[in-house]
């Protein structure tokens, strides 16, 4: 079980802290926001365009996949962290271990990018200086003329012995030389990218930082919105984001404008009021829809319920009947109209 802060010590963290994560959760993403800009310059429809396009892009490239994607990514741990010491300090089933996840994936994603952008990096040069001779040799091994016929032996009968024929000619259509020289540009991409040990570790730490993020924005906005700190919109919308990055090449973009909206709420620059379990310094959970909320606090049985107290009118007497009735039940209880009434009717 976790020592749970009193809730004076729970304002005063959210007093010191809910801006300054709120103000690198924006920023976060509008520094990832200027990285797919400066990224767009090395967008090609193979390896061997990448490759040629990141040589002649390296500064910007380095810069905005390496450095400013990094950053980014890092400047989302403090919402993360913010997010789960307010629901920590809410409700004691939050582990303390756990909180590691604000902090792995995004580590994780940031290392990645960094050694896989200096990885492609090196691999750029390296393709750049040894395609001039590749695309030259396949050139002139395209333009040179196969001259030499393929033979086939063909079996006739004993009598007439064996004879051999030339082989009909292949129907595919010869490359050309400047097919050639394109298909060994790939083969050689492919070659360097698979034997480059940098893009290797960066490709494989990709996996765990993955698996961190989705960890992080599954089990944060969970408890987030048990303890009302999010809306049940926004909380399963960050865990349906962090899910979909194992699913969808470009699901970070998604995870990105979810931190800049939580950046604003952390702020209180988003329009509307944030939940009120933020002010409250305790948790108050949102109700499911069809649940019953159940007496206000506070209320007993002897409270002051709202509605009338009339008894069910009784039917109206007979004309004759109303001036008796008027004379003699004046001043009678009703126990006693109604016995006289109970005889009347016998």
């Amino acid at each position: 079980m976790n020592s749970q802060p009193s809730k004076q010590e729970l304002l005063e963290f959210q007093a010191r802290w809910m801006r300054p994560a709120g103000i690198l959760a924006v920023s976060g993403a509008l520094l990832f926001a200027v990285a797919l800009v400066l990224q767009q310059t090395g967008v090609g429809d193979d390896d061997a365009e990448r490759l040629t396009k990141f040589h002649e892009h390296a500064t910007q490239l380095v810069l905005a996949q390496g450095v400013l994607q990094g950053i980014a990514v890092i400047m989302f741990c403090a919402p993360l962290y913010v997010l789960f010491k307010a629901a920590q300090g809410r409700a004691e089933q939050v582990r303390g271990p756990l909180v590691a996840f604000a902090f792995i994936g995004p580590v994780l994603f940031a290392l990645s990018s960094m050694i896989l952008t200096l990885g492609l990096n090196d691999v750029s040069d390296k393709f750049a200086e040894q395609l001039p001779a590749k695309e030259q040799q396949a050139r002139a091994a395209a333009q040179a003329p196969n001259t030499t016929p393929e033979k086939q032996t063909t079996t006739t009968p004993k009598n007439q012995g064996t004879t051999t024929t030339p082989q009909a000619p292949p129907t595919t259509t010869p490359e050309t030389p400047d097919q050639a020289a394109e298909d060994a540009g790939e083969d050689l991409a492919d070659d360097l990218i698979d034997d480059s040990g940098t893009v290797q570790t960066g490709a494989l730490l990709r996996f765990p930082a993955i698996l961190g993020l989705i960890v992080g924005l599954i089990y944060i906005p969970l408890w987030a919105m048990r303890t009302g700190l999010l809306t049940r919109f926004w909380a399963t919308l960050g865990m349906a984001l962090g899910a979909s990055l194992i699913l969808v090449p470009f699901g970070i973009l998604g995870v990105v404008i979810w931190f800049a909206a939580i950046g604003l709420m952390l702020t209180g620059t988003w329009p509307g009021p944030r939940p009120p379990a933020w002010e409250a310094g305790e948790a108050i959970p949102w109700q499911r829809p069809g649940d019953d909320i159940g007496s206000p606090p506070g209320a007993g049985p002897s409270d002051t319920l709202e509605g009338s107290g009339r008894e069910v009118s009784e039917p109206p007497l007979p004309e004759d009947r109303q001036g008796e009735a008027g004379a003699d039940e004046l001043g009678e209880t009703p126990g006693q109209r109604r016995k006289k009434r109970k005889r009347r009717r016998r």
